[in-house]
């Protein structure tokens, strides 16, 4: 039995770490390709996102997903939830994404201070450079939909015979890492056990895609059209160029720009009550979070049971995979 089920792990665990090479090794070619042939669209930052992105979930995403459907799968019981609900649950989904956010920023700041220089977030210097409608596309519907297939579907269901907890745990691990840096990693895995949950006790992917899209169209397309839209950076530049300089002739573009800052930090105060409220229903929901027990065979192996998951070669070359992606772009 322990052989066995290392066995399957393992072959889990090699499934995506394919799909990830082939990822990197597909958009290094595309990007080759399209430098020689298109070098106009390539120097675009628009378009070179969609074809590195088409590339990801059209070639690439679709064949890390026929790797893993050839393991065997359980299907999970469907269940219903009510609208009232899935407001709870983006509640809770946004204020776990939050904090993973705070804890990264926090991570990566003092990593920075460490290494004496800042570490950037690649994807809030990416997103504030595309077209609103691009951002849009990408990552509020291509983005969630491709994720929530590969990482609680498909995944889930390979594991959940082992256990609620392990498919659960394995869906945010799998999910956090695949985003490949630590500011992603930070918020994408508690979102990612929660969807996790949400999944294996629904077996509904409309309701993880739909809270995936929201928490996506939230941070960012909302995000960078509010700060596009109201002028917020070109007025902090300006206010800090106002007090570095005490130059008066800047009040009048100051003063031009304050609406557009009273509003956006009406939409941010917006946000914290939103991360506010999901953090204090996920407290008061805390005792709902059981998962149900694995197969009797599989809880006969006890405290080995865990390291026969984690201790094979597939799931330890994927998580060291994604790790040493992580550390490289850190030392950048």
């Amino acid at each position: 039995m322990e052989k066995e089920i290392r066995r399957h792990f393992s072959k889990i665990g090699f499934a995506y770490l394919a799909g990830s090479i082939v990822i990197y090794a597909v958009q290094f070619l595309a990007s080759m390709v399209g430098k020689k042939f298109v070098p106009g669209v390539m120097a675009d930052a628009n378009g070179s996102f969609i074809v590195l992105m088409l590339t990801m979930y059209g070639i690439s995403m679709p064949f890390m997903g026929w790797l893993v459907s050839r393991i065997p799968a359980q299907k999970i019981e469907e269940r219903k939830m009510t609208v009232g609900q899935w407001i709870i649950a983006f509640l809770m989904c946004y204020g776990l994404m939050y904090a993973g956010n705070l804890i990264g920023t926090a991570l990566t700041f003092g990593i920075g201070m460490v290494k004496g220089t800042g570490v950037d977030n690649p994807l809030v210097s990416t997103v504030m450079q595309l077209n609103p409608w691009v951002t849009f596309i990408i990552a509020v519907l291509i983005a969630p939909t491709a994720e929530e297939l590969l990482f609680r579907k498909l995944l889930t269901e390979r594991i959940v015979k082992y256990g609620e907890l392990a498919a659960v745990l394995a869906s945010g691990l799998f999910f956090g890492l695949f985003h490949g840096n630590l500011n992603q990693f930070s918020y994408a895995f508690l979102p990612g056990l929660f969807l996790g949950f949400i999944y294996v006790k629904t077996g509904k992917l409309r309701y993880t895609i739909g809270l995936h899209m929201a928490i996506n169209f939230i941070g960012s397309s909302l995000g960078t059209w509010m700060l596009r839209v109201t002028g917020y950076m070109d007025t902090m530049e300006t206010l800090t160029e106002f007090l570095n300089t005490k130059n008066l002739e800047v009040l009048a573009d100051l003063g031009n720009g304050i609406v557009g800052m009273f509003i956006f930090g009406s939409y941010a105060s917006l946000i914290l009550m939103m991360a506010g409220a999901g953090l204090i229903l996920t407290w008061l929901n805390r005792k709902k979070f059981v998962c149900c027990a694995p197969e009797e065979k599989v809880a006969s192996l006890g405290k080995k049971k865990a390291a026969v998951m984690i201790g094979n070669p597939g799931i330890l070359l994927y998580g060291a995979f994604w790790i040493g992606i992580m550390i490289w772009q850190l030392l950048q």
